[in-house]
């Protein structure tokens, strides 16, 4: 099995959501990150399916979404990650 679009998912949705971040700067729009790293970590896992499924190894479509979504929150839990071993000036 090969798994490695999930790394990239997770770091394509980590970039986003920094870019995000950086263009919506009041919290009101940060409460929707991991909303919106769902949204992207899911697409993301659509679009690796039908571009190159054999990145995946998922059998449909759902599988795929199911997957980036997961990857996509990922990404939320490693920004975590970074501003607890890091401080909290990464905000």
């Amino acid at each position: 099995m090969n798994y490695v679009g999930i790394p990239i998912i997770v770091i394509i949705s980590y970039v986003i959501g920094e870019i995000y971040k950086i263009i919506f700067k009041t919290d009101e729009s940060k409460r929707f990150i991991p909303i919106v790293m769902a949204v992207i970590g899911g697409a993301l896992g659509v679009a690796i399916y039908y571009t190159a499924p054999e990145v995946l190894s998922v059998i449909t479509v759902w599988d795929a979404i199911l997957v980036g979504i997961i990857s996509g929150e990922s990404a939320t839990g490693t920004n975590q990650i970074i501003k607890q071993l890091f401080g909290k000036e990464l905000q």
